[in-house]
């Protein structure tokens, strides 16, 4: 594997600066990724690795399962980055990867978790999805990583193409809960659609561009729109 083929692929394919900025990005990615393999694929990685970037895959310790999220979070602090932007370095990093040896990148993709994988693999329809070629281009998150959101959020339902939750309320508070959640959206410079299904319930779907996608973006509105369904709901804050 040439170090100079490998850097000059990451930092073509996510646009990064400099040589510099892409050496720091593989070295996190591949860091962060190596704790999640066995010690055994981690010599093998390090050792197929040119010699200024074996010290990535060299870390000590037995393997740590982690999940997609956690994975993405973890490349996000080193790289300090969001985390629509850590998921597209990584697909960067293991993209070139997989061009330079992919043998050994199938070998380390098959001792992840499911959804590690998923986070790591690049779709190849980067113009439908979106993909964060910049860091403020949102990526589609997989249903996997969707499935994962809606565990945290209270009543909402979808998959990667949309998320929408069902609110019933005494129809005196119905307005007020409208109003706040377009005001919470306009200030993230969001949207989200409402759909009055009889006068005591309402329907809020989130999705981002045409044809809809889910991105980060849309799971923190939703934590969001949780928090006001709990305040109006509950009778504070009803304007």
């Amino acid at each position: 594997m040439q170090y100079q083929d490998l850097i000059e692929s990451v930092r073509t394919d996510a646009r990064l600066d400099s040589n510099d900025h892409a050496r720091e990005t593989v070295s996190a990615v591949l860091t962060t990724v190596a704790h999640g393999i066995p010690p055994e694929d981690r010599t093998r990685l390090a050792e197929a690795l040119p010699g200024s970037l074996e010290g990535a895959a060299e870390v000590p310790g037995p393997r740590e399962p982690r999940d997609g999220a956690e994975v993405v979070t973890e490349i996000g602090r080193r790289l300090d980055v969001e985390a629509e932007r850590a998921r597209y370095l990584a697909q960067a990093v293991f993209g070139a990867l997989r061009a330079e040896d992919p043998e050994l990148a199938d070998r380390i993709h098959g001792t992840l978790e499911a959804d590690v994988r998923e986070v790591l693999t690049p779709s190849g329809e980067a113009s439908r999805r979106a993909e964060s070629e910049r860091g403020e281009v949102p990526t589609e998150l997989s249903d996997a990583e969707v499935d994962q959101a809606l565990r945290r959020l209270t009543g909402w339902t979808g998959d990667h193409t949309a998320i929408s939750r069902t609110v019933q309320l005494p129809a005196d508070r119905l307005e007020p809960l409208v109003n706040r959640v377009q005001r919470v959206a306009g200030e993230r410079n969001d949207r989200a659609a409402v759909s009055r299904d009889s006068t005591d319930t309402v329907t809020f779907t989130l999705r981002t561009g045409r044809p809809g996608v889910v991105t980060e973006p849309d799971v923190e509105l939703a934590e969001q729109i949780d928090r006001v369904v709990f305040e109006v709901g509950s009778g504070g804050h009803p304007g």
